[in-house]
Parts: structure tokens; sequence; C-alpha cells
């Protein structure tokens, strides 16, 4: 019964996914044949407006299917991330001298940590998790570590470390995946590692 409610969430979400971007990606026209810098900004911001649209529509969902007692939270691991993707984004591009490439850059790193976010979210929605962390940390389990999971778990998220307010974010999210559905903690912070762009 709770695989099939699992199921059903699965393509909700994936059914208002695919309906926003399909919407979303038929009004963009870009210029695939003589790609300027301009054209790739352009094209680029138009991506990352779409991509934060279906985030904020998952989020009013979510804020109205989560349990009362987790609104809250919600409301400070979204704004955690919000100060994360600006500090870690913000600094790209923010030379005047250093060209559209940097531009580039910076929108690509907000589409990325959006859709980073995104994942979050519909795991908080469905219990589903993207990514492939723990896909790859069964592979390295059993070619690389001899059986030792913790061990694969610490070589599959890496030794990065992004600073306060990654770690901030990540606590409160990971807070949340362990209260709505038993992730254990460590794990949690070892896959949102593995699944954080880097830039």
């Amino acid at each position: 019964m709770r695989l099939l409610e699992v199921v059903k969430k699965i393509f909700v979400v994936v059914s208002v996914v695919s309906a926003s971007v399909g919407c979303a990606l038929a009004d963009v026209k870009c210029n695939v044949v003589n790609v300027s810098n301009a054209d790739v900004v352009t094209c680029s911001h138009a991506s990352f407006v779409k991509i934060d649209k279906v985030l904020n529509e998952q989020y009013r969902v979510l804020s109205t299917e989560i349990a009362s007692s987790l609104k809250v939270d919600l409301l400070s691991v979204q704004k955690d991330w919000i100060r994360l993707k600006e500090s870690y984004c913000g600094g790209i591009g923010s030379d005047a001298s250093s060209g559209q490439e940097r531009l580039i850059d910076k929108i690509s790193c907000e589409k990325q940590l959006t859709s980073f976010r995104l994942s979050e979210l519909i795991y908080l929605r469905t219990g589903v998790i993207g990514g492939g962390f723990y896909k790859a940390v069964s592979i390295v389990n059993e070619k690389t570590t001899a059986m030792d999971y913790p061990k694969a778990v610490d070589y599959v998220s890496g030794q990065f470390e992004f600073g306060p307010l990654w770690a901030e974010y990540a606590q409160r999210n990971c807070a949340m995946t362990q209260k709505l559905f038993g992730e254990v903690f460590e794990r949690c912070i070892a896959r949102m590692k593995f699944q954080m762009p880097i830039y």
C-alpha cells in the first residue's frame, strides 16, 4: 500500500514537472545556428527562469502537503538555500570587466543550484531520492571498498567543503529528511555533498 502511495506521488510530481518544463520550453527560441555569447546568455537566463518557476511550484505544493509541525522547518531550509545560492553564485560574473563568459557561468551556477534544490523538494514531497548517490555508493562498496559501506559513503561524497552557508542548509535539510523518511543524517550530508554543483 505504501509503495502504491509513493508511485502515485512520483507520477504526480513527474507529470507536474514535465508539464511545467514542457510548457516553459515551448516558448524558448534560441539561435542554435549562430550562437553568440549574447544568445547563450539569453537562452541560459530563459532556462533559469523556467527551472526557478518549477522549483517555486514544487515548493508551494510541498508547503501545502507537509505536516504543520514541519512548515517552519521547510521555510527555514528554503531561506538557507536562497542565501547559499546567492552567496555561492553571487561572486561569479560580478566583475564588469570579466565579460559575458562570467555571466554565463553565473547563470549556469544558478540553474544548477536551483536544480539541486528542486531534487531535494521532490524528495521531501515523495520520498524518492534523485542524483544517483546511493547507486554510486553501492558500486563503490562492491568494487572499491571491500564491502565497507561507511567507507564507500565517505569515498563517494568526497572531501570538498562548501562553507558555512552550505553546512547550515545541509544540516537543516537533512534534519527534515531524517524526520520525514528516517534518512541517516550523516548519509544525507554525504549525499548532498555528492549532488552539490562545484564552481
